[in-house]
């Protein structure tokens, strides 16, 4: 590939009134190279890259099924909480709020109130495309190995899947212990008859255990893909799903360091970063991240969908978000210092003469509307989906 070539054809110009005007450009889409199962396309020595056309291959009754677990809240300890709940299709989903709030929060996505447990430390991630979680730029990923959460403290979608039930501020309560919470949740599965049969459709087995339900959970994940933006399209060879402009935009993320962290398919390297923003709010103690202060990269797709930003949603808009790396290179947090701060961070040249909207106009080909949004009529505990309503608990 020819990168040279690539980073003329992109070339900005800096106009007289101090703000960037995309110059009209011809963009050779021979620059492109399909690799595997996606297609990718160098800039100064860094690889972005579509997603896969095609969505993995999963179970489809285990995945049916997960859909039902994941907006039941017979999952949580009180009854009160699914997956769901800070997971909205709508929000694609994630919550709209900075930091999740689950057990006895009232309400949905930007409206919902706290409950006794107060909010989560973090912000709710997007559960879309995570079947991918961990691919690179050869389109290459090991799912049983893929890293999850914030700090990526567990991999695989099937260690991921459990987790929120076992936590006590999103789903699990103070009625139950963590090391209970797994046998309580069985327990009730199996004294439903429905679901009895549908485990035994799925999976084959007599009694429902807390693997399988993980199992459903994960499949059900693997069917939430957004993979037809304009930028996939764009790089499958539709060449008007990006205007000039975009294109443009493109070459100057990656001029401006962007893709030094977001970079692949899904815009991340998977690696943790400190970045030294404030702690969020009703925090009881500093959220070390990995240990170090450190949080793993996001992917960029779906902005548009998924605010605010950044791992407590320390930034409530995209602009603002990118306005960050526009100001001092000190650290915020007091925990942090500012010599810890990441090295990549350090590097990025400021946002102006309008690169931060030029950049934004591209991160807009990231979007994608046409994923999964089914929400179940009815869930098999007869509880209301979601747990946004009250119902009468099931025993």
């Amino acid at each position: 590939m020819n990168t040279t070539a690539c980073t003329a054809l992109l070339a900005l110009t800096l106009t007289g009134c101090g703000g960037f005007d995309a110059t009209p450009v011809n963009f050779s889409q021979e620059d492109i190279v399909t690799v595997g199962a996606i297609q990718t396309i160098e800039i100064r020595e860094r690889v972005l890259a579509s997603l896969p056309e095609s969505a993995p291959q999963v179970n489809t009754q285990q995945a049916e099924l997960g859909r039902l677990l994941f907006w039941d809240p017979i999952l949580s300890g009180d009854r009160d909480v699914a997956c769901a709940t800070c997971h909205l299709p709508e929000a694609g989903y994630t919550d709209g709020q900075h930091q999740a709030i689950g057990v006895g929060g009232m309400g949905r996505g930007e409206e919902r109130t706290i409950g006794h447990t107060g909010r989560v430390p973090r912000n709710s991630q997007t559960v879309l495309n995570t079947a991918w979680n961990g691919i690179n730029e050869l389109g290459l990923f090991e799912p049983t190995t893929a890293p999850m959460f914030w700090d990526s403290r567990k991999e695989s979608l099937e260690s991921q899947a459990l987790e929120p039930i076992r936590s006590r501020q999103e789903m699990r309560g103070d009625n139950f212990s963590e090391n209970g919470i797994d046998a309580e949740i069985a327990g009730r599965l199996n004294r439903i008859p429905a679901y009895q049969q549908a485990f035994s459709d799925a999976f084959g087995t007599e009694s429902i255990t807390i693997t399988d339900v993980a199992r459903a959970l994960a499949s059900f994940q693997r069917t939430l893909v957004a993979n037809q933006t304009p930028f996939d399209r764009w790089m499958r060879g539709e060449a008007n799903a990006m205007t000039n402009r975009q294109i443009s935009g493109m070459q100057e993320f990656v001029i401006a360091g962007c893709a030094d962290c977001h970079s692949g398919p899904l815009f991340s390297d998977f690696e943790p970063h400190v970045l030294g923003v404030r702690e969020g709010t009703d925090v009881a103690e500093p959220d070390s991240g990995d240990g170090n202060f450190a949080f793993r990269t996001p992917t960029l797709r779906q902005l548009s969908l998924t605010a605010p930003y950044f791992h407590a949603g320390q930034r409530a808009t995209l602009g603002s978000a990118l306005d960050f790396y526009d100001e001092p290179r000190s650290s915020n947090n007091p925990d942090v210092s500012s010599s810890d701060l990441d090295p990549e961070l350090l590097e990025v040249p400021e946002m102006d003469d309008g690169r931060g909207a030029i950049i934004q106009d591209f991160l807009e080909t990231l979007n994608d509307d046409s994923f999964d949004k089914l929400v179940p009529a009815a869930v098999p505990s007869g509880l209301p989906p979601g747990g946004f309503d009250s119902g009468t608990p099931v025993s």
